[in-house]
């Protein structure tokens, strides 16, 4: 496994961004050192990164969002720097415990405690959604039942309603359900015999 400890040896700098390109680091860690600066941008790149710990320096600005790139991480910890904003979201990330991020006042987002200003907003809007009482309930399942039994009766009389005032639709619609009764009994009739004959042809 290719690895990177640095750790403790009074390193001071920013970390390069050609680090990056060690894309089959399994190992990184550079934490007790002096180093300032951002986090590179693209330690996403870094795709089989298993362990990175880069705690007690002085590392400042965002978390990059290629962060959410890293989805083999098991250990990482970012502890006593200066970071700030919301943490990416992705599934290593959330999954750390707490400490992974201790000491850095400006970050803010799950799992930590301390919510993103966005996050207070959607919660405040949450609790603002409008939601009907009890009474209104009543009015809206009335209405349904009103309406219900007006489409029942509208439905029922336009069809028979037609048939009681017009004779000549009348004796059409009587007359089409008598065909169709002969017409069934006359093929049950059929499949019956037919039945029979193939049981006798077998005997």
């Amino acid at each position: 496994m290719a690895t990177i400890d640095l750790s403790s040896n009074h390193l001071t700098g920013v970390i390069p961004q050609s680090i990056t390109k060690l894309v089959v680091l399994v190992d990184l860690n550079l934490s007790g050192n002096h180093l300032t600066g951002l986090i590179p941008k693209n330690i996403g790149h870094m795709e089989m990164l298993e362990s990175l710990d880069l705690s007690r320096n002085h590392l400042s600005g965002k978390m990059p969002t290629s962060f959410s790139n890293l989805t083999f991480l098991s250990y990482m910890n970012l502890s006593f720097n200066n970071l700030e904003g919301k943490i990416p979201l992705s599934t290593q990330l959330q999954s750390f415990d707490p400490s992974t991020y201790v000491g850095n006042s400006g970050l803010c987002g799950s799992p930590l405690m301390n919510l993103c200003p966005g996050d207070v907003v959607s919660s405040t809007t949450s609790h603002d959604k409008y939601i009907p009482n009890e009474d209104e309930d009543k009015l809206i399942t009335f209405g349904f039942y009103v309406t219900l039994v007006l489409g029942f009766i509208i439905g029922f009389w336009g069809v028979c309603g037609t048939l009681v005032i017009k004779t000549s639709w009348r004796h059409v619609y009587f007359q089409f359900f008598k065909n169709m009764n002969d017409w069934i009994h006359v093929t049950l009739a059929v499949f019956i015999n037919k039945f029979k004959n193939n049981f006798q042809v077998q005997d």
